[in-house]
């Protein structure tokens, strides 16, 4: 229902919502309809309106340029950075993408937002900003200070000058205060070592690990030959990290969750769909387990008391495995550990296994002399397997990670189900194995 406004409601309105953050702007813009959006953007200073359309998911923001006139829009679109205007194209209709590039975008800017729309999704080149402010190393500092006078950039991309040699290869960058405080000193005194930098066409993925590992607050993006085309600031890496999380736990937990849609607002059929892919890898692979079981038939027939263990083993083993990929996981993406590493994570893994292991036998085998009424032989069968199982998860858990790395597959893939099924195969083969000499030969 449209309300009506009196001229002081708006002028109280108009002051509040200009104190607020973008970021919570656009989120009460969340639970309002377009009439009441429109009024709002109507009053929202010019830079302000620019950055909360750009924190505006897909379904909003096109319902503000339905209802916006031309001139609105092409206010907003022109305020708007040009990853910004990139992201907003990318959650558009193909129609009014089209219109947005013909009326709105032109000369020089075109070329840009072409160029950077041509980069695959989920590429570093598709999240940066060519907004930056550069200088040759010969320049001197009041030439510096000149340029970033003269330029239109907002103040938080000039805080740190990015230095090129005369090829315009990266070598670093400068702190503006620096070069205030000392405009006298050659920017090569000044210069700041270059921890990092990525290329554009790699996964944005590693701008993530950069911004973390060295804690930059925007990250250069150079082409083949080391030259500088772009950064992506520190808000768009923790974007990018939290993206990057949010895939992570899905995989680890086999959902794969293909919209970004809020889980309230998603029917429950996707949802269904979305999760029943890798509930259907597990049912098929689990039949492994079901040809050993069926193998070890006539063992179980005589020592129908192994049956009682095997959800325990299975249970131990695959929480063993999870723990260890977990834990090479994070390590890998700090850059800590790599492939290169995978003799000492496995060397590592097996003593680590092997005194959990212990640990665990030691605990099991008091608990089933005081609980159980099995012979000595069971007992021992089951503390064998034990330990063997959570030393051999470990080693896997630890091992599929750097594996699924080198050959360019998301390690938190091989972090959920699929070290489950591996364990779960492996504690049963071992488990049968050891009870078939021990029980044969006691």
């Amino acid at each position: 229902m449209k309300r009506n406004y009196d001229i002081d409601e708006i002028n109280s309105l108009q002051s509040e919502i200009n104190k607020m953050d973008p970021v919570d702007i656009a989120e009460t813009f969340d639970e309002m309809d377009a009439v009441d959006i429109a009024l709002r953007f109507k009053l929202l200073d010019k830079d302000l309106a620019a950055d909360t359309f750009a924190e505006m998911d897909g379904e909003k923001k096109r319902e503000i340029i339905e209802r916006f006139s031309d001139e609105d829009v092409e206010e907003i679109i022109t305020e708007l950075d040009e990853d910004e205007l990139v992201d907003t194209l990318q959650e558009l209709p193909a129609n009014m993408v089209r219109h947005l590039m013909d009326q709105f975008v032109v000369g020089e800017r075109r070329k840009v937002i072409n160029k950077l729309l041509g980069y695959p999704q989920d590429s570093v080149g598709s999240i940066m900003t060519v907004e930056f402010l550069s200088a040759k190393v010969s320049v001197s500092g009041e030439r510096v200070l000149e340029r970033v006078k003269a330029s239109t950039l907002d103040a938080d991309k000039l805080e740190q000058i990015w230095i090129t040699d005369n090829s315009l290869v990266l070598l670093g960058y400068v702190y503006l205060a620096d070069v205030l405080r000392e405009p006298d000193r050659s920017l090569e005194e000044l210069i700041e070592p270059l921890p990092g930098s990525v290329e554009a066409t790699e996964d944005q993925e590693i701008v993530a690990k950069l911004a973390y590992r060295y804690d930059l607050s925007e990250i250069p993006v150079t082409d083949s030959e080391g030259r500088l085309i772009g950064t992506v600031p520190l808000e768009d890496a923790i974007d990018v990290m939290h993206e990057e999380y949010q895939e992570d736990l899905s995989n680890i937990h086999g959902v794969q969750e293909s919209s970004d849609e809020t889980y309230l607002d998603r029917s429950t059929f996707a949802i269904a769909k979305d999760r029943t892919t890798w509930l259907i890898i597990c049912l098929v692979t689990a039949t492994l387990t079901g040809f050993i079981i069926q193998r070890y038939e006539s063992l179980l027939a005589t020592s129908v008391a192994l049956a009682a263990y095997i959800p325990m083993l299975m249970d131990s083993g695959g929480n063993a495995g999870t723990q260890a990929s977990t834990t090479v996981i994070r390590f890998l993406y700090t850059g800590e550990v790599g492939f290169s590493d995978i003799l000492k994570v496995m060397w590592k893994e097996m003593r680590v296994g092997f005194m959990t292991g212990l640990i665990l036998v030691i605990v099991n085998f008091v608990r089933m002399m005081l609980l159980g009424s099995h012979s000595l032989r069971i007992n021992l069968t089951v503390s064998l397997t034990l330990l063997i199982t959570v030393m051999l998860s470990k080693m896997v858990g630890g091992m599929l990670p750097l594996i699924a790395d080198k050959i360019h597959v998301d390690p938190t893939v091989m972090a959920g189900p699929i070290i489950t099924t591996l364990v779960d195969t492996f504690a049963l083969l071992v488990y049968f194995e050891v009870a078939s000499q021990l029980l044969t030969a006691m």
